[in-house]
């Protein structure tokens, strides 16, 4: 079926005549096989601007088609492919619209081979004039021999159409597309076939080897499809606030840093941040950026050149990093707070007070926070708190600090009379990892009652952009391995009921479950996680589980046994101490920090290399500053021991989740079911679960429980004490 997608709302100068050629393919097209676009994100110095429409068809390859909607009368002459104008055209006298379609369909055509390999792709390129006739355009330049091939008024009916595209001659031959082609050439033209490709060594045994090392450089080798949501977040630009919902794994960081890279380049004078809780997160996000905004312009530009106008900020900041709160605070010419001089409280208490103390004295000074034109966060879950005396007149403080940082958009272009005003404020969020609150950043939760003045009226913007997404598709983590997050998370197989989680089938099939049974207390619910929602194809490559778990009768048995499988690991399996393996710890307050010390210490006597995130130097206890590395979460040649809590965001091959008996001692407190979510969430591969003095647990049982439900979840559904239904 043809898939289209208009990347920003229509209603800028010159762009009535484009969104009615636009809709003229889409209705030409409808019913068959192809992927369009309005706006694509290509620029360069060559093309000078993305292309008005991209039709990707399998029998002609990639179509550009350049829309001028210009009236005859201004045309005074024509040579050639160049157009001279009586009169000015944007500040213009002349047009060359075919060379620049001919340019981009060459950039494009280049591009698209290179990244799937078709060197038989044909492209075209064609010019639609959607206020002239073909009559009217003949009574003038009818006697000229030009070989510009023309879209016309009375052209944009299906059938008419599609001829005119059959008939423009190709500027690159080709060969109509096999079933598999087309699939790679989709591909091509999305995120999965621009994602940067994980380096892993090529396969050293067969391909029936059972090697760690062997199986994961199948899995890297794994083509994802083409994702039709993951293009919809990536490559548009709502004309005010966006909420997107995403189960771990699903690529918001990855989204998030394309959208960013695709609005700076189509709106190079914006100021944009794109904020994040996890200083951990900053290279990868830094990396992220500077790859999208590399790969839209041909490498013409990169972050470090955008870096004026397009800003990756941590949430808070330091004096050596800047970061958004701390951006703010010198906009409102306040001193800022730093975690010294905030209460004792978690990370995000202590941000979101100091975030609260901002907006009151905005307010009694009467200082406007406006510097962005556009603002995207990532983390959202963690960026909230259920403490009243964090939030500012009923609203969440950080959120309504974004939102007060934002200047109101455009309302000419963008708005029908009558709408709200509107900032772009964009939040990807898991509620489901959420370390800190219980509180779901919904639309009704950040802002409380002005949430419906913000969002509007209606679920998609003018031009049919969606105010919200839900993400259900995990590329990260195994099918396997995701379902046992989501039980244990969850508490779905505890003897007593589930203690959090989704109380509906919709919201359930929303984030990739197949779902038998009602909802209602004392009936039976089956899960099955769906093959498609969960590519990752691991679990298709070798017969071991993935998950595994041993109770130990005390922590020096767990630790022996952990020493023991890291050495299996990484002799037997082939695999690196970095990044392939990551060990996490759970816990409250003083807890994980004991644990990780312990880990340490063990590994070290093993002749083990260690490193504990946040430290300048590696193999050394946790170092104070100034021997530290604030955003360092891994390092070569080590094995990385974390918190949970400082795990966010990253991932590894294979997770062992150790000291499980701090879960056990207290299995129905909710941020320790989510810091178990977040920890077998990490993983890419293979989850290791150990616990100590855990012989009597109930919590062991539950466990083997799950581990034995293999693909499917059956349970006794009672209401949870904490519901995370999508209430927007």
């Amino acid at each position: 079926m043809a898939e289209f997608i208009a990347t920003e709302g229509f209603g800028g100068a010159g762009e009535q005549g484009e969104a009615r050629v636009f809709e003229a393919v889409k209705a030409a097209y409808a019913g068959e096989e192809a992927l369009g676009f309005w706006r694509y994100p290509l620029r360069t110095n060559e093309t000078m601007r993305e292309p008005d429409i991209l039709v990707a068809d399998p029998e002609l390859g990639l179509v550009i088609i350049e829309v001028k909607s210009l009236p005859l009368d201004i045309i005074g002459s024509v040579s050639g492919y160049r157009w001279d104008l009586s009169r000015p055209y944007y500040g213009k006298m002349h047009l060359n619209p075919y060379e620049q379609a001919r340019k981009q369909a060459q950039v494009l055509g280049e591009l698209a081979v290179r990244k799937s390999g078709l060197t038989g792709l044909a492209t075209r390129a064609i010019v639609a004039a959607p206020l002239i006739s073909r009559e009217e355009w003949d009574s003038r330049f009818g006697h000229l021999l030009s070989d510009v091939p023309m879209l016309f008024s009375d052209q944009l009916t299906p059938a008419k159409l599609r001829r005119a595209l059959e008939q423009t001659p190709p500027v690159r031959y080709g060969e109509p597309l096999s079933d598999e082609d087309w699939l790679s050439l989709r591909r091509a033209l999305g995120t999965s076939g621009s994602v940067p490709r994980r380096q892993v060594r090529h396969l050293q045994a067969p391909l029936e080897s059972r090697r760690k090392i062997d199986l994961i450089a199948r899995t890297a080798r794994h083509l994802h499809a083409f994702d039709l949501q993951q293009e919809l977040i990536a490559k548009t630009i709502p004309p005010g606030p966006q909420r997107i919902r995403g189960i771990a794994g699903s690529g918001k960081t990855v989204l998030l840093a394309q959208k960013a890279a695709n609005m700076h380049l189509r709106h190079p004078d914006w100021n944009i941040a794109l904020v994040f809780f996890s200083r951990s997160l900053y290279d990868q996000i830094k990396f992220q950026v500077d790859h999208w905004l590399r790969q839209a312009t041909n490498g013409e530009v990169t972050l470090q050149q955008a870096q004026h106008k397009l800003r990756v900020l941590h949430a808070w900041g330091s004096k050596d990093q800047p970061g958004f709160y701390r951006t703010l605070a010198a906009q409102v010419g306040v001193r800022p707070l730093t975690v010294d001089n905030t209460p004792n409280a978690s990370p995000t208490a202590k941000l979101l007070y100091a975030c609260k103390a901002l907006l009151d004295d905005a307010k009694a000074t009467g200082r406007s926070l406006q510097i962005f034109d556009a603002v995207l966060i990532d983390e959202g879950q963690d960026l909230v708190h259920e403490e009243v005396a964090l939030t500012f007149e009923e609203k969440q403080a950080f959120y309504w600090m974004a939102y007060q940082s934002l200047r109101p958009v455009a309302r000419d272009a963008l708005f029908d009379s009558g709408e709200p005003e509107a900032r772009r404020l964009i939040w990807a969020y898991d509620e489901a990892q959420s370390l800190d609150s219980l509180t779901i950043p919904s639309t009704r939760s950040l802002f409380g009652e002005a949430g419906a003045q913000i969002f509007g009226a209606g679920v998609t913007y003018k031009g049919g952009i969606r105010k919200s997404e839900i993400m259900n598709r995990c590329y990260r983590t195994p099918g396997p391995v995701l379902l046992a997050a989501h039980a244990l998370g969850m508490g779905l197989l505890r003897t007593e009921g589930m203690l959090a989680g989704l109380t509906n089938q919709r919201d359930w099939k929303a984030i990739g479950y197949d779902v038998e049974g009602q909802f209602r207390s004392g009936n039976e619910v089956t899960l099955t996680r769906a093959a498609e929602n969960s590519p990752n194809p691991l679990s298709q490559f070798t017969p071991d589980p993935l998950v595994t778990f041993a109770a130990y009768p005390d922590r020096k048995a767990e630790l022996q046994a952990l020493i023991a499988s890291l050495q299996h690991d990484l002799r037997e399996g082939g695999l690196q101490p970095s990044r392939h393996l990551l060990i996490v710890v759970p816990g409250l307050e003083w807890q994980p920090y004991n644990l990780q010390r312990e880990v340490f210490q063990a590994l070290r006597a093993a002749g083990i290399s260690v490193y504990l995130p946040g430290n300048k130097d590696v193999n050394v206890p946790k170092q104070k500053w100034p021997n530290t590395d604030p955003n360092g979460f891994w390092h070569d040649g080590a094995i990385t021991v974390s918190p949970i809590m400082q795990a966010k965001g990253n991932e590894a091959d294979v997770v062992y989740v150790v000291g499980l008996d701090h879960v056990a001692a207290q299995e129905d407190s909710i941020k320790l079911r989510n810091q178990l979510f977040v920890g077998i969430s990490r993983s890419r591969g293979w989850v290791h679960l150990s616990g100590a003095g855990m012989s009597s647990s109930q919590l062991k049982d539950e466990i083997e429980r799950v581990i034995a439900s293999g693909s499917t979840l059956r349970f006794t559904y009672r209401q949870p004490r904490r519901q995370l239904d999508d209430v927007d």
